[in-house]
């Protein structure tokens, strides 16, 4: 995870951008219950 990546939450569709990093080794971000995944980048 780095500062600027995106994630969406597979099921409501949100999207989270990351601000500050929070300095753990194991860092999750969960919406509705799952883990989000990934953003594509925008063109």
């Amino acid at each position: 995870m780095a500062k600027g990546d995106r994630y969406k939450c597979g099921k409501c569709g949100i999207v989270v951008t990351v601000d500050e990093l929070c300095g753990c080794t194991a860092c999750d971000l969960i919406c509705c219950g799952v883990p989000m995944k990934p953003a594509k980048k925008k063109k």
